[in-house]
Parts: C-alpha cells; sequence; structure tokens
C-alpha cells in the first residue's frame, strides 16, 4: 500500500513524498487513514531549521534527517491487527502519528483514543496540544486564587492560561503580537499584558494585581531571552515553570535571580505526563489526554478560534516557509488529508 508523507530532507527542504507501507500488521497494530493533522509550529520549524537541540546529541536518533514531521493525527481505523480489542474498523482516533496519509500505529499506545462520534475533528486536534499545555498544571504547586502569569500566547501558552483559568486561579497573558493578543481574548484570557521590557511588564502586573504580584509564571516561547523574564517576573519564593522547549542557550545569574529569591524552577517538558511521579498515575498521558479531550468536547476549553490556516498536503510543503516569514499571522494550522 502506498502512502503520502512529509518529510525533511534537510535543514528548510520539506518535500510530500510517496512511499510503500509494508503489508501485515502485527497482534496490536492498527493501519489507519488520515483525516486532518495539526502542525505544532515550534517543534516542527525547530526541526525545520535544523535549530533543535537534538541535532546536537548524538544519542538522540529522533531529531535527525531525513525527519518525517508532525505527531498530531486524527484518523479513521480502516484494518485492525488480530489481537485488538479496543478499537473496531471506522472508529475515529486521535493519535501520535506523522504529517502522512496512512500508518500504523498501536492500539496500546496511551496516545491512541477513539473520539466521542459527535464529536468536531479539528477541535478535537488541539487535545494533543492541551496535554502538553496541561503539564505546567500537574508539575507546578498552586492554589485558587494565585496569580499566574502566562509568557506567550500561541497554541500551548493560550491552552495553559485557559486550563489555569479552569483550575481557578487568575491567569495574566503577556504577549507582544496583536493578533495573539485578539486570539487569547476569543478564548476567555481577558487580563493581557504587552511584553516588553522587564521592568515595564512588572510594574503593570504589580497594578493589576494590587501589588500582590505574581505567584508562577510559565515561560510558554521557548525563546532563551525570555527565562530571565520569568525569574524577574515571579514573586520571592515563587515558581517558574519552564513549558516552552528552549531553542538555545541562556546565560542566567543564578544568584540574584533564583538563589537569592527562593525560587522553584521546573521543567515541564510533555513526556513527564508519563512518569507515576508526575501524575500519581500508571498511564497518566493517557487519563489527561482524556481530560483534555472532554474539556474539548463540552466547550470548556475554546480552540476552533486558534485555527488560522486549513491547508492541503500539497501546500503544507509550503507552509513552513511562511510559517518562519509571517510568524504572527498563523497559530493553528491544519493538514487536510481528505481534500
Amino acid at each position: 500500500m502506498k502512502r503520502r508523507a512529509i518529510c525533511f530532507l534537510g535543514k528548510g527542504k520539506a518535500v510530500l513524498k510517496e512511499e510503500e507501507i509494508p503489508g501485515g500488521l502485527m497482534q496490536d497494530e492498527v493501519l489507519v487513514q488520515t483525516l486532518k493533522t495539526l502542525i505544532s509550529p515550534g517543534t516542527e520549524l525547530a526541526l525545520y531549521t535544523g535549530t533543535h537541540v537534538g541535532f546536537k546529541d548524538p544519542k538522540n536518533t529522533w531529531a535527525k534527517y531525513p525527519h518525517y514531521p508532525g505527531y498530531i493525527c486524527l484518523a479513521r481505523v480502516i484494518e485492525i491487527g488480530p489481537a485488538v480489542s479496543n478499537l473496531k474498523v471506522g472508529d475515529i482516533v486521535l493519535c501520535s502519528l506523522n504529517h502522512c496519509s496512512h500508518g500504523v500505529v498501536k492500539s496500546s499506545d496511551s496516545l491512541v483514543i477513539k473520539i466521542p462520534d459527535d464529536a468536531d475533528w479539528e477541535a478535537m486536534l488541539f487535545a494533543r496540544m492541551a496535554l502538553i499545555s496541561c503539564t505546567a498544571l500537574v508539575l507546578a504547586s498552586y492554589s485558587i486564587g494565585d496569580n499566574v502569569a502566562v509568557i506567550g500566547l500561541g497554541i500551548v501558552g493560550n491552552l495553559c492560561g485557559q486550563l489555569f483559568q479552569l483550575a481557578g486561579t487568575n491567569v495574566y497573558g503577556i504577549e507582544v503580537d496583536p493578533g495573539r493578543i485578539s486570539l487569547a481574548k476569543s478564548t476567555g484570557i481577558s487580563q493581557i499584558v504587552v511584553g516588553g521590557e522587564t521592568s515595564d511588564v512588572k510594574q503593570e502586573l504589580l497594578a493589576a494585581t494590587d501589588n500582590l504580584g505574581i505567584d508562577i509564571v510559565i515561560e510558554a516561547t521557548g525563546i532563551p531571552g525570555l527565562v530571565n523574564q520569568a525569574l524577574g517576573l515571579v514573586n520571592n519564593l515563587g515558581q517558574v515553570i519552564m513549558l516552552g522547549s528552549t531553542r538555545g542557550l541562556v546565560n542566567i545569574d543564578v544568584y540574584t535571580h533564583i538563589h537569592r529569591k527562593g525560587l522553584v524552577v521546573r521543567g515541564a517538558h510533555a513526556n513527564l505526563m508519563s512518569s507515576p511521579r508526575a501524575t500519581g498515575e500508571a498511564d497518566g498521558t493517557g487519563k489527561y489526554l482524556r481530560k483534555m479531550i472532554n474539556l474539548i468536547h463540552n466547550d470548556s476549553l475554546k480552540v476552533k478560534s486558534l485555527i488560522t490556516h486549513r491547508i492541503t498536503p500539497d501546500e503544507a510543503v509550503d507552509a513552513y516557509n511562511w510559517l518562519l516569514e509571517k510568524p504572527s499571522t498563523a497559530l493553528g494550522v491544519v493538514i487536510d488529508w481528505c481534500s
């Protein structure tokens, strides 16, 4: 069986390939036909441009060329292996498949989940991004009424802000792009400070919080320079959660910004959701992904306005270039594999 798949052959070189899928399924495998995929701009652009930190790590076999990008896929089950009992032909599933027309996944994978029959397909794609955002809440220590600032209102930052609001905290978004500010307001994040110099942003946050300041800062951009801003904005004895994957090295005055302030600085990479120490569950990834699906399905988590582009697989090859050139005009880019 042949499939189409997007592939990065090298730095800045994306192609739409046609290739053969080996026949025959293992006991717990499922063959799926892709309906829609969602571009994850931060991760995929880092891989497209060769700036992902994994390229420099010889032990990392994933971030290497050729690379098949993407990990957010909605697909229809078209064939199941002999031992598969939790899925049937015709089911619509959210899964961790690359940008491709067909693929094989394991039915036992925590990231393979059947979605509700009446679910909005495009909205369901954002459950995986919400799972990434949710990592910050799982790893932070917070109470109702705490003041939380989220630096960067891209998809991950926006969803993180919404989730913290649902958890009962006071959320303050920090963003420089007018388009993203407008989108954030459409999803219910109303308290937004325009990004800038740390001292100016801090003064605005103090004014907005009646001088209480910020208890927790979430760095959701991955921009190295904003790590120091996060450390500077948070209260003494506060928490800084590193949610964005930093694309480069950061020079930090540890004594001034961490040691003397008594801060807790915690990484919040999504792979930690599979650790029982993080979630208290043997299958925390699957559990929290189902929670995100339910929040989106009942419209508690607003995602539809985050879709800025719908494109075909042929158009996707060029999409990475205009995502780089005009990042402020694109956020949620859905690839329609049915077109």
